[in-house]
């Protein structure tokens, strides 16, 4: 069984190079992880070898402007644009069904995806992400792109990561430019300009996919976070019988980083189910 990550990537029909990270054997059930805004596949690197190590193929991409993967000249980093994304990467890796993971926009992502392509998606889990009642967060608007050292950049996820943040982040988040001073692994300033110019992070609209799930689909909050309200989390199960609700103690919006052990055994609960 091969849990360490492996990379790879492909051109999508648009020109750009999609990167990403896979974890396991050719021939295991298949996992696609997708990461929250502005982050990348390397934010999935506790959780994914533990679902590996189950027998399961995981795959994680870098999307459009992040990580390794090709930055949009055009800033085109809505929702759609990611669903469209996705899509071509199950078609490149010959995916005919499989279980999708999503955290923050990445869940948004998956909700949208799952519910347009319900045949492909096998279990669909959203981590601390779904309708929300803003859709241009402060964090787009008011982003330092430049830091002038990397304990500059560190502090300024203090309020993402309020109970301490795993010491991997730092890595996983920045980088530093020729002059020693430090920026993000990810377009974040694309993400502003885009933003700015009347781009939506969380889809308007997002209830009528919910509705029109009809894959088992598994919502995990963090009992401490506050950029997906709970009201909204117990709509969704209202709203729709194949909808169910976890919440995990002691964690914020960035659950699978705070609380890897307990998300991870949640998620492989309900993927064995």
């Amino acid at each position: 069984m091969t849990t360490a990550a492996t990379r790879a990537s492909f051109r999508l029909h648009d020109g750009l190079t999609i990167s990403y990270l896979r974890w396991g054997d050719d021939g295991d059930p298949d996992v696609l992880l997708l990461h929250g805004g502005g982050l990348d596949a390397t934010d999935w690197q506790i959780v994914a070898p533990a679902l590996a190590a189950t027998g399961r193929r995981v795959t994680a991409p870098d999307l459009r402007g992040s990580g390794e993967s090709d930055r949009d000249p055009e800033a085109r980093y809505g929702v759609d644009q990611a669903d469209s994304d996705v899509d071509e990467l199950v078609t490149h890796l010959g995916l005919d069904t499989f279980d999708l993971v999503g955290h923050s926009l990445g869940s948004v992502t998956a909700c949208v995806y799952a519910a347009r392509r319900p045949e492909r998606v096998r279990r669909c889990v959203m981590e601390d992400g779904g309708p929300a009642d803003h859709t241009r967060p402060a964090a787009l608007q008011n982003a330092t792109i430049v830091f002038d050292s990397m304990d500059d950049a560190v502090a300024s996820l203090g309020r993402v990561f309020p109970r301490g943040m795993p010491d991997w982040v730092p890595a996983s988040r920045f980088k530093e430019l020729p002059d020693g001073r430090i920026t993000w692994r990810s377009d974040i300033a694309g993400r502003v300009r885009w933003s700015a110019a009347g781009g939506e992070p969380l889809i308007p609209g997002l209830w009528p996919y919910v509705e029109a799930l009809r894959v088992p689909t598994l919502v995990v909050r963090g009992g401490e976070g506050t950029l997906f309200p709970r009201e909204n989390a117990e709509r969704m199960c209202e709203l729709n019988e194949h909808v169910s609700l976890i919440t995990i103690e002691g964690a914020g919006h960035l659950v699978h980083c705070e609380k890897p052990a307990e998300f991870t055994s949640a998620v492989l609960e309900f993927l064995a189910a």
